[in-house]
């Protein structure tokens, strides 16, 4: 062994004392290893990188040595500008496998490699080293003395400006890659849903590093890679734990953005478990001013969302503490908004959960006033709705083994979803409308041929779900705010009055154009007549607001709508000329006056026909109104209670009972010429094929001018009956229950729209927006506050025959333009599959994570409400 290797090897025996020895030893060996220098031969050693290589990579016991270590090697290194290994990376493995009790260490070494740029040559890559101090970062716990606290917030934020200066050091591509593994390394970390206790908050100045521009991109990243469901709560859970004790405003900033895109993917289970799991620790930020300031944005809009009553007691009792034991004691302004604030939050909840025990006495103890305002604004927006209950299938599509296509929600559009499923399995409405053909080629049934092609596809495409982006647009009402939650009734009502119209229109100037064409008139509709004993005729009722006999009466009630606001009140009673005006009778009318013999396809399988009598008490006079009706809306008596069980049949049964007209709803007798008592007779001179029933689980409450949900128990009978009077005698039709949507909510005015179908061999089907799957009718049955059928189907219990065995026709019987746009969809999911196979695996090139969506909107409709079982592409274009 040479001179220089005897060298070698003592300085190798000093500085390993030095790391893993005792404190003595380490003194004895800084003493040694500068007698060393003093050797001539000392600076001919031309392997010092080696030397602090084989260190850095050995066992390392006493770590708060490395920075003197490294500060002593400095002066011995050769700085290698084009390095593919360079010393950064021995030291991300020190710090991978050297257990770092303090921060101030790790903040130590960071200074050293800072200070000697030998270590962070500009030229090189230093990824490796950053996933190290990332990873580091996250073994620190928050201690609970108020000056260390100080003193970890201070490591954290020297941290947070290494990770800058490296990041303003290298070049573009490679300062984006210094950014993507950080976060790369914080998500796989927060998200770890096997780690004993959560990391660190120190690893929220890694948070801090992302421009507030970048967030929105970076936070989509991470919820497009996600792997599962239970990783991004895990994550979520993390990022709110640390409110009460980060200063930085990014962290919030963050959380919110990954709220909002959570709440567009109507991922609401993960922001609900996120919720129960950390809304005390959330509700301890408010109660420190220097984290209210940024928490109090996130806490406010997680409380306005809550749609959960088993987190009601849980909110009012973290309310009631906050401000008793903080916010009250502080008198500051801060304190003051919050207060306010949460003060609108629970005037909210108690009205959203007003069955709760709690509410009773709860307003009794707020501070000051809540800001209706305020109320009334955030009452009207959605809210978190669990609707990810169903065991999704990891393998096979569920498409395989239904037959049935779900509808991807287009945003708040389970309403739209919700009915035109129970319409795709009215069996002869859907058979009527794929075999109608347009008496022209003009542009004036936009609505029905959507509809055709959307029918089609859902019987026979290879997908999963389809987006119905094209009916979406020919049918929403231009009242109905894009984005919003909407009545599913009203839109019903809607989207037949189109067909109706749109089909009369073309049959009226087809007529027009051709002279040989003849139809007889059918002005039975609407036709009064008015017969006294005496023989005399008199005009009809009027009620007390419109005394005027040549005005068709309005109903007081049309569908869970009509206690809109302004403009929306308007538009809802101008919805179409053709709605029923008797008062009250809770009949829609299929249209006015008809005046041709070919009955139209919507009055054809949902039309029926009543006649409303009224009968004056004092004179006995009677006036008769004749009307077509394809729905009857159904209230509940006053005199039920809601935890009294009422069935469907006992409704119809209430509809149908003569009403009594007294005190404020006397109406005038022109007869007579004063308000009397009167009494008011429905009687279904026609019974429609299929009959539609409006349950009105509603009430207004007019001293907050909002509507309520009832929560009556009620029945609903598979088979009902319904008197039918005939010029003879009074007979009775069976009906079949075959569908029903139901409404998911503790409001009217939020909440979830489903449907349960069932087809002709019996099979029950739950069709929640893109996901479809098989229940039974016992299941329907068993549903239990929120979740309240509200439109329910029924059959005539004669089935319409010459139809089709298997709920749909042969693809070859339907019209060639529908086959073909069959094929196409056919054709165009193939290929989509294979691109899709073709695709690589997860871990894509990092630069994606920036890239910009090169689609809008309206290309990529957001996910359904509820999970499709697996990814698979919807069609984005119904022709």
């Amino acid at each position: 062994m040479n001179t220089e290797q005897i060298l070698e090897y003592d300085i190798k025996q000093c500085l390993k004392l030095i790391t893993v020895g005792k404190d003595i030893d380490v003194t004895e060996e800084w003493t040694r290893l500068k007698k060393l220098e003093s050797e001539p031969i000392y600076e001919q050693l031309n392997n010092y990188e080696t030397i602090l290589r084989e260190i850095l990579n050995d066992e390392i016991r006493n770590v708060q040595e490395i920075p003197k270590i490294m500060i002593w090697f400095s002066k011995y290194l050769i700085e290698k500008p084009f390095s593919i290994h360079p010393i950064s990376n021995d030291v991300a493995t020190m710090l991978r496998n050297t257990d770092i009790s303090d921060m101030s260490h790790l903040t130590t070494i960071l200074q050293v490699l800072l200070e000697h740029s030998i270590y962070l040559p500009d030229s090189v890559s230093h990824s490796k080293l950053c996933e190290a101090v990332v990873i580091s970062l996250s073994t620190f716990v928050m201690p609970c003395d108020p000056k260390k606290i100080s003193e970890f917030n201070d490591n954290a934020t020297k941290v947070q400006n290494f990770l800058k200066v490296v990041r303003s050091k290298s070049k573009n591509i490679e300062n984006d890659n210094l950014i993507f593994i950080c976060l790369q390394t914080l998500y796989r970390i927060i998200s770890d849903t096997k780690q004993k206790q959560d990391p660190g908050p120190g690893l929220a100045a890694v948070l801090q590093v992302v421009e507030p521009s970048i967030i929105p991109q970076a936070v989509n990243w991470i919820l497009s890679e996600s792997q599962s469901d239970a990783q991004l709560a895990q994550a979520l859970k993390v990022l709110c734990s640390w409110l009460p004790k980060w200063i930085g405003d990014r962290l919030s900033i963050w959380i919110m953005e990954f709220i909002l895109g959570l709440e567009k993917r109507h991922k609401y289970s993960i922001l609900i478990e996120v919720t129960k799991a950390k809304l005390d620790v959330m509700f301890r930020a408010l109660s420190v001013p220097v984290f209210r300031q940024n928490a109090s944005i996130i806490i406010f809009y997680i409380l306005k969302r809550q749609g959960s009553p088993s987190l009601f007691q849980n909110i009012v009792r973290n309310t009631q503490m906050v401000i008793s034991f903080f916010l009250m004691k502080e008198d500051s302004e801060s304190s003051k908004e919050c207060i306010q604030n949460l003060v609108d939050i629970m005037k909210i909840l108690t009205l959203r959960f007003s069955n709760q025990r709690v509410c009773n006495n709860l307003e009794s103890s707020f501070p000051v006033q809540p800001r209706m305002h305020i109320v009334k604004e955030v009452w009207n927006e959605h809210v978190w709705v669990d609707e990810m209950e169903e065991i999704e299938p990891i393998i096979e599509s569920p498409k395989t083994h239904l037959g049935k296509v779900g509808l991807s929600n287009l945003g708040n559009t389970c309403y739209m979803n919700s009915v035109l499923q129970a319409l795709l399995m009215t069996k002869q409405f859907c058979y009527e409308v794929l075999m109608y053909k347009p008496m022209s080629k003009a542009d004036d049934q936009v609505v029905l041929k959507k509809l055709q092609n959307l029918f089609a596809l859902l019987l026979y495409s290879k997908r999963i779900s389809l987006a119905p982006t094209e009916i979406l647009l020919a049918s929403r009402p231009a009242y109905f705010l894009p984005g919003q939650q909407q009545d599913s009734s009203e839109f019903l009502c809607h989207l037949l009055d189109l067909l109706h119209e749109q089909e009369k229109s073309t049959t009226i100037n087809v007529e027009a154009n051709n002279s040989n064409l003849k139809y007889k008139d059918d002005r039975e509709i609407n036709d009064i007549s008015s017969i006294s004993e005496e023989g005399a005729s008199i005009k009809r009722w009027t009620t007390e607001e419109d005394l005027s006999g040549s005005i068709v009466l309005e109903r007081k009630t049309q569908s869970l709508a009509d206690f809109t606001q302004g403009e929306d009140l308007a538009q809802v009673q101008q919805l179409s000329d053709s709605h029923s005006d008797s008062t009250d009778s809770g009949i829609q009318s299929v249209g006015g006056e008809d005046t041709n013999t070919q009955v139209a396809l919507v009055h054809r399988v949902l039309g029926g026909k009543c006649k409303i009598t009224y009968q004056c008490a004092q004179c006995d006079t009677s006036s008769h109104n004749t009307d077509k009706f394809r729905d009857l809306q159904l209230c509940f008596p006053e005199e039920i209670q809601e935890n009294q069980e009422v069935s469907v049949q006992d409704l119809i049964n209430y509809y149908l009972t003569p009403e009594k007209l007294t005190g404020e709803n006397k109406y005038r007798c022109d007869k007579c010429m004063k308000l009397c008592d009167a009494q008011r007779i429905i009687k279904i001179l026609h019974a429609p094929t299929y009959l539609i029933l409006i349950l009105k689980h509603f009430r207004y409450d007019f001293d907050t001018r909002l509507r309520t949900k009832l929560r009556h128990k009620v029945m609903y009978n598979e088979t009902i009956q319904m008197p039918v009077s005939t010029p003879l005698c009074t007979s009775t039709e069976s009906y079949q229950l075959y569908a029903a949507v139901v409404h998911s909510g503790y409001s009217m005015d939020y909440g979830h729209y489903f449907t349960y179908a069932r087809d002709s061999k019996q099979n029950w089907y739950k069709f929640n927006d893109s996901y479809v799957s098989q229940t039974t009718f016992n299941d329907f049955k068993d549903l239990k506050p929120p979740d309240t059928p509200y439109i329910l189907f029924y059959e005539k219990s004669v089935p319409f025959e010459g139809l089709y065995d298997e709920d749909k026709p042969e693809l070859s019987t339907l019209s060639k333009h529908l086959q073909e746009l069959v094929a196409n969809d056919t054709t165009a999911y193939i290929e989509e599959l294979r691109h899709q196979a073709e695709k690589p695996q997860r871990g894509r090139h990092n630069s994606m994570l920036f890239r910009k969506n090169e689609n809008s909107d309206d290309e990529n409709p957001p996910p359904s409400n509820c999970r499709g079982a697996i990814d698979m592409p919807a069609s984005r274009f119904l022709y």
